[in-house]
């Protein structure tokens, strides 16, 4: 049996007990033979003496190894995370009902996941993805307000964005699981996007999915006027993303995208 303070600072922390019903199955804690141990998969992790002054420790390393985050965490990555958010929001262009293209996104991607019948939690933690896919941009516009040459300092920049993102997203571990998103969602399914030039079902999942509602806001939206000869229509913008498959997009995820806007939307391009 576990010590009763550690028990105790387990439940503060998690909010649940330390039970492992199967010690076969995930991350488990236990006390044997004097030592506290943690076990994945019936596999030894790690034991470590019995120690009041080691328990906040031993928390901190199962928390890593079973994917947790303690309540304080949690909020410390609401908190940043929000903080991010409101700076894009901020930094962006609105359209003409007031709505900036990362709230777009986001948008588009809650309904996206919910259509693909995902449960709340990972609708949720798209939309989260897609609200900061576009923070490396802090520093690109920050960098425009001060140039005489707005555009021209924006495309040579540009691709520096995911990495910029990726490096403010370093500021605290909570923030890491949006990382691949951020850094990623510009690349392209035949290996020549950037900064990585990853290819095919390399490219993060989420990146993959951000990267064709990225595009599509951008070419439906007076943000895009810059990048394109004129704002495309809904039926426009789809036929080219349902071109691209294959070269810049996922054909599957494509697919999907295509029968959502023609089911939710109404915009059919058969």
């Amino acid at each position: 049996m576990l010590p009763e303070e550690l028990v105790k600072l387990f439940k503060e922390a998690f909010g649940k007990e330390p039970i492992c019903e199967d010690s076969s199955k995930g991350i488990c804690i236990s006390k044997e033979n004097g030592y506290i141990v943690l076990r994945e998969n019936g596999k030894l992790l790690a034991q470590f003496e019995d120690n009041e002054y080691d328990y906040g420790f031993i928390l901190q390393y199962y928390a890593k190894k079973a994917g947790l985050f303690a309540p304080q965490d949690k909020q410390i990555e609401e908190l940043l995370r929000s903080l991010f958010v409101n700076i894009i929001v901020l930094t962006e262009v609105e359209d003409k009902n007031g709505f900036s293209h990362s709230q777009r996104v986001a948008k588009l991607a809650e309904e996206f996941a919910r259509y693909l019948g995902w449960d709340e939690s990972k609708v949720q933690e798209l939309r989260n993805h897609a609200f900061l896919h576009d923070v490396g941009k802090i520093a690109i516009e920050q960098l425009m307000l001060y140039s005489p040459t707005r555009l021209r300092t924006f495309e040579a920049h540009y691709e520096d964005h995911p990495t910029m993102g990726t490096i403010y997203l370093t500021i605290h571990e909570s923030l890491w699981k949006y990382i691949p998103t951020v850094r990623h969602h510009h690349e392209r399914w035949d290996g020549k996007g950037f900064p990585d030039k990853l290819k095919g079902e390399e490219i993060p999942y989420f990146a993959r999915i951000i990267a064709i509602l990225n595009y599509y806001d951008e070419v439906t939206n007076f943000v895009s006027a810059d990048w394109d000869s004129e704002i495309k229509t809904p039926q426009q913008a789809l036929k080219e993303i349902k071109s691209l498959a294959g070269t810049f997009f996922d054909p599957a995820i494509v697919e999907q995208f295509v029968n959502f806007m023609r089911d939710v939307y109404n915009v059919n391009i058969q």
